[in-house]
């Protein structure tokens, strides 16, 4: 399917030029200029500024994602999986409280703004200003006498920035210092941080996910994948967790809504957070992921998917706790599948490696530079044969052990006793530095039930692998564990009677058990009987271990790898986009239909009609049945009615901006700069997107605003919500 790609995209960047709408772009290095040329629009300071204001990085338990201010009143847009484990929690709740509304099944609408329900762990973030550290970074690592010295100088250095940042800037802001292209270069980044998010409004699982997985990262799309959620403030100003008595957050910028439909060939300009890309990765890294990471990813994706899967099936209230879950497992696997199948047709690795050749060629005729970079390619090549490989097996014990979330709390209430201790935060791992501390915490009490035997599962599965580990990497706290079971007359060597022995009489599944040890010194760890704190205390030189490990494997990586981005842009000689790293980016692109080289089109749109018409080729059962709701309006509004009003709507296009993981929930903005959609996917064609932009056939793809607030008006009685986005500028009465 994808074979042509190699001789389009992939040579273009073995020559480091930007192909097409190549590109996911920090703003002071959006190509202004090169975007008036190819696509006629201009882009001044003025609304550069209110394009990176306006969208809010989400961050919660189920992971991260992208929104937009969409009202003066704090009305954010995002997609249906973005948001769901707000709806999950929000489903608990009402359940908790006798209810047994089931919002994942049955989407969610407030009746008015005080009937809107809190999002649990969910934060928004706006990017506020940044500020080039590199200079500092760079001057830390070069005192540094070895890569050990080096990893802990930039630390440092990252740790006191970050603080004194911080105490700048106060509360209400979050500071980050982040490396660009494994450090070539650092930015200091402020972003305000709201803290009482909740949801206004999401449509049923069904219509956010119709068709499943057989859809997933396909084309012709059919979903609204929309949710809304609101911000809310003190009425002081303060961004603190969720308060009855807080006020709307009123942003300074937020982009407006038209319902004007789109057409093929029309501007399309993205801003969003993309999670992660690998454009810049050296041939013996894409070798590395094509042969063993990914498969490897694919591996366990499939198998902890599976165990997810059966206790959903079993029981409505798991299914209602590990829907976020599998939506996000199932969403990776199929990503991965993807990736892999792509990847294998585009010849990465042999394209990669043609890039490498002509890079060495450019540095033989300068001999400088030859001298800085000539060495990077074989220098991580080494990294890899020597150290990359060599604790696979342990690692994945220790991550399966970990997905036991009893095993993950007594971890954490230990580990962070034991970085409470410590005198400063220059001692401390970053996640356990003082800045992090409330999120520890929050993250330490949750509240939610768990399903025991998946629990038995997934520890034994962990345990398992490290049964069958060689002696020399024997985890130590394993070992323990065995030898206490031998002696009470157990089987030692059985690792479902050895996850029974850590679990059984454990009191850490209550937060009302764990919130005393959140505070507790280590002496208190130490006196415990706890099974699961007995074993997270064993468990603990083993992670400490494999953290020091990990820096130091990563310090190696790391180097060589900022090396080759500078010896990169040298070569090139322009500006170079970076890879994405969850910070905001800019995209631009066209909506455009897909002509392949083989003559074969694929429509830019697809229309309501057709949803119908799909639901009913396909029985209208599983993942293709379509929303009682929906199939009543549908009913009532006619025949007549529907094909002359709604039949046409479009449902879902695509473009061809440069997207990845972390997009989802983007605002695809029109040439007004006007929310004409959001992102919530790639195609099939585009996954490998990490690795290789495609412009021919990869494309982005949106969920039209207009089709979402139809139905959030005529189908689920949002009309209120709706007009608050249609009339943004309209400042509620508080």
């Amino acid at each position: 399917m994808r074979k042509f790609l190699a001789t389009t995209t992939l040579v273009l960047a073995a020559v480091a030029f930007v192909a097409a709408d190549e590109g996911m772009w920090r703003a002071d290095q959006l190509p202004t200029r090169a975007i008036r040329a190819r696509h006629g629009v201009s882009i001044d300071a003025a609304e550069l500024a209110r394009l990176q204001h306006a969208p809010v990085r989400l961050l919660s338990g189920g992971g991260a994602g992208t929104g937009t201010f969409a009202s003066a009143n704090g009305l954010i847009l995002t997609n249906h999986h973005v948001a769901l484990d707000c709806i999950r929690t929000s489903t608990l709740a009402e359940q908790a409280g006798q209810r047994a509304d089931n919002l994942i099944e049955q989407g969610f609408t407030a009746a008015s703004p005080a009937a809107e329900l809190p999002c649990v762990r969910f934060r928004a973030q706006v990017e506020r200003e940044s500020r080039d550290v590199t200079a500092d970074m760079d001057a830390a690592a070069s005192r540094a006498p070895d890569t050990q010295g080096r990893v802990r100088a930039r630390q440092a250095t990252r740790s006191a920035l970050e603080q004194d940042c911080q105490r700048e800037r106060g509360a209400n802001f979050t500071c980050s210092v982040v490396d660009f292209n494994s450090g070539a270069r650092v930015l200091l980044i402020v972003y305000e941080e709201f803290k009482d998010i909740r949801l206004v409004y999401a449509p049923e699982k069904q219509m956010g996910y119709f068709g499943g997985d057989e859809m997933n990262f396909r084309f012709p799309r059919y979903v609204s994948d929309i949710s809304i959620l609101r911000a809310y403030q003190g009425t002081d100003g303060a961004h603190t967790a969720f308060d009855a008595a807080h006020v709307p957050v009123h942003p300074d910028v937020y982009r407006h809504v038209t319902l004007e439909e789109v057409k093929d060939g029309d501007f399309a300009v993205v801003a969003g957070f993309p999670g992660n890309t690998n454009r810049y990765r050296e041939s013996i890294s894409a070798a590395y992921n094509l042969q063993k990471g990914i498969p490897a990813q694919i591996n366990d994706l499939e198998q902890e998917l599976a165990l997810l899967r059966k206790y959903a099936a079993a029981d409505p209230q798991a299914q209602v706790l590990l829907q976020s879950r599998i939506f996000g497992l199932a969403n990776s696997l199929k990503y991965e599948q993807d990736v892999l199948t792509s990847l294998r047709a585009t010849d990465v690795v042999g394209e990669r490696q043609r890039r490498e050749r002509a890079f060495l060629a450019f540095l033989a005729r300068r001999p400088a530079m030859k001298a800085e970079y000539g060495d990077v390619i074989d220098a991580q090549a080494a990294v890899y044969a020597s150290d990359v490989e060599a604790y696979i097996d342990v690692d994945a014990a220790l991550d399966w052990i970990q997905k036991a979330s009893l095993v993950g709390y007594g971890s954490g209430l230990y580990e962070f006793a034991v970085a409470r201790a410590r005198a400063t935060d220059a001692e401390r791992d970053p996640q356990f530095q003082e800045r992090n501390w409330p999120m520890l915490r929050q993250s330490l009490l949750e509240d939610e039930p768990l399903v025991a035997a998946l629990e038995e599962d997934l520890l034994a599965e962990g345990l398992s692998r490290a049964l069958r580990l060689p002696a020399a990497r024997a985890i130590p706290a394993v070992t323990r564990l065995a030898a206490r079971v031998a002696a009470a007359g157990g089987p030692a060597g059985d690792a479902r009677a050895l996850a029974r022995a850590v679990l059984t009489g454990s009191s850490l599944s209550s937060a009302a058990a764990r919130r005393p040890l959140v505070e507790a010194p280590v002496a208190a760890f130490d006196a415990s009987t706890d099974p699961v704190l007995v074993f997270a205390r064993d468990l603990e030189s083993s992670l400490a271990d494999r953290r020091a490990r990990v820096r130091a494997l990563n310090g190696r990586i790391l180097d060589n790898r900022s090396r080759f981005a500078r010896g990169l842009q040298a070569w090139q000689g322009t500006t170079m986009y970076p890879d994405a790293n969850l910070t905001l980016r800019i995209t631009t692109g066209n909506v455009a239909r897909i002509v392949r080289p083989s003559g074969q089109t694929t429509p830019f749109a697809t229309r309501f009609g057709d949803l119908f018409a799909l639901a009913e080729r396909r029985g209208g059962t599983g993942d293709f049945a379509l929303p009682p709701k929906l199939l009543a309006w549908r009913q009532r509004v006619g025949d007549a009615v529907f094909k002359a009003q709604y039949a046409n709507l479009i449902v879902d296009f695509i473009s061809t901006n440069d997207i990845t993981g972390g997009n989802s929930g983007s605002a695809t903005l029109n040439r007004r700069f006007e929310i004409v959609g959001l992102i919530f996917d790639g195609n099939e064609s585009a996954v490998a997107s990490d690795w290789v932009y495609n412009p021919v056939a990869g494309r982005a793809l949106s969920t039209s605003i207009r089709f979402a607030l139809t139905l959030a008006r005529e189908v689920h009685g949002a009309g209120w919500i709706v007009d608050e986005l249609l009339a943004p500028d309209r400042v509620r009465a508080q």
